[in-house]
């Protein structure tokens, strides 16, 4: 670790923050892919149980993450919520793999969700205290795009490493987050590093700063509802790759009779939809960090909520992989403007951008825990297809409740 520390100082801190997003999520996206079937085959859980998993992990990561809100920016060095976060979640979350009680598996792996709370806000306003907007998106661009290449590369190897020996997938979870760890360690304190705004930056920059606190409720909620599709994809699909490839049915495309490796190895399967999913939220923080046309728009976020409906539709009928990383893409790209939208408005107000990028990430928990919790619970009752072909209305009601909360921004900013 010492030696990947002194590797670290070779580069500029926005390189390292980057590459320490990346190397966090790649970890953390080992045990997402992993969690599942883990609990289904180690832990001799059902469906539903998995989703306890995830709804349970991400209940607390919420929580902790809407808690720390409260008291993480008065630390003189944010980053050290950071380490001691990474540090935390590498250990707890490894111990899971060591035990056969699904149980004390998930009590474990709950102490490492919890860690992570205090990790991503803590990074978010770092990156935030960019004064410049456009030198602010740009980063933050980078930023984002470094943590959902995490998530989209590290399925392809989470996948392979379950299916070779299960503790192979947690030994590199535990192994990539301690180079995360060596990465944050190195950074320098956000006012070292960041000139302070200058008035004329601050005129200039106030109009949407102004707009940016109109929309900030409406873009929490949006996450919400985002990360309520991903938490079902994520801790429920796993069951329908593996229903489809036990009873030969996984097809690439429309074939009659599937190619042999679509009817073994569910996790690889799997892993190339979370792939597709993750890679198409990277490519939105790519372009949406270098333009300006998505801020404060209400109604591109809602058409690509109503796509996202369509697309977990058809997930919910499709036996081909192919069809269903399309799907996963169209849900990925919303992922990725709703979150890239609301940390921007998170970051708006330099007074108050950790406490609210806690906040965001508290939507993040909360809409994985109902989502993982919900589809669990009626994928366990009616069969996996039924809460993806119902979205529909979810994202109906989540449209009216953004639309009811942006009126309220609006308010606020009249008063």
């Amino acid at each position: 670790m010492l030696k990947t520390y002194t590797l670290a100082l070779m580069f500029k801190p926005h390189v390292r923050i980057c590459l320490a997003a990346f190397t966090l999520d790649f970890a953390v996206m080992i045990g997402m892919v992993v969690t599942p079937f883990f609990v289904m085959n180690q832990l001799g859980g059902t469906t539903q149980t998995a989703g306890i998993f995830g709804a349970v992990g991400s209940a607390v990561y919420a929580s902790s993450a809407l808690i720390s809100a409260r008291f993480v920016s008065r630390a003189k060095n944010g980053l050290n919520w950071a380490v001691s976060g990474i540090l935390v979640f590498a250990v707890f979350y490894t111990m899971m793999a060591i035990f056969s009680d699904w149980r004390v598996s998930l009590a474990v792996s709950c102490i490492g969700s919890a860690a992570l709370s205090l990790v991503w806000p803590a990074l978010h306003s770092w990156v935030g205290a960019e004064p410049n907007l456009a030198r602010r998106a740009r980063t933050m661009s980078w930023f984002n795009i470094s943590w959902s290449f995490g998530f989209s590369l590290s399925p392809l190897v989470a996948g392979p490493l379950y299916d070779a020996h299960y503790a192979l997938a947690f030994a590199a979870l535990f192994g990539v987050t301690l180079v995360a760890l060596a990465l944050v360690k190195s950074l320098p304190h956000e006012s070292a590093h960041f000139d302070a705004p200058t008035e004329a930056l601050l005129l200039e920059r106030a109009q949407d700063d102004r707009a940016s606190e109109v929309f900030l409720y409406s873009g929490w909620c949006a996450t919400f509802v985002a990360n309520m599709l991903a938490g079902g994809l994520r801790f429920t699909y796993p069951k329908r790759i593996d229903d489809l490839v036990r009873a030969g049915e996984l097809h690439l495309l429309w074939e009659e009779t599937p190619a042999a490796f679509w009817r073994t190895a569910p996790a690889t399967n799997f892993s190339y939809l979370v792939f597709a999913f993750s890679l198409a939220t990277a490519l939105t923080f790519l372009y949406v960090g270098r333009t300006n046309w998505w801020k404060h728009r209400f109604g591109i976020m809602a058409i690509m909520q109503a796509g996202s409906a369509a697309a977990y539709y058809v997930l919910g009928r499709t036996q081909s992989l192919a069809v269903m990383c399309l799907c996963c893409a169209v849900a990925g790209s919303f992922l990725g403007l709703a979150f890239f939208s609301a940390t921007y408005y998170s970051l708006s107000n330099a007074a108050h951008k950790h406490g609210r990028a806690s906040i965001n990430e508290a939507s993040v928990g909360f809409g994985g825990f109902l989502g993982s919790l919900g589809c669990g619970m009626l994928a366990e009752r009616f069969g996996v297809p039924t809460p993806f072909l119902y979205t529909y209305a979810l994202i109906g009601l989540g449209i009216v409740v953004q639309w009811a909360l942006l009126k309220y921004g609006e308010s606020r900013a009249t008063r």
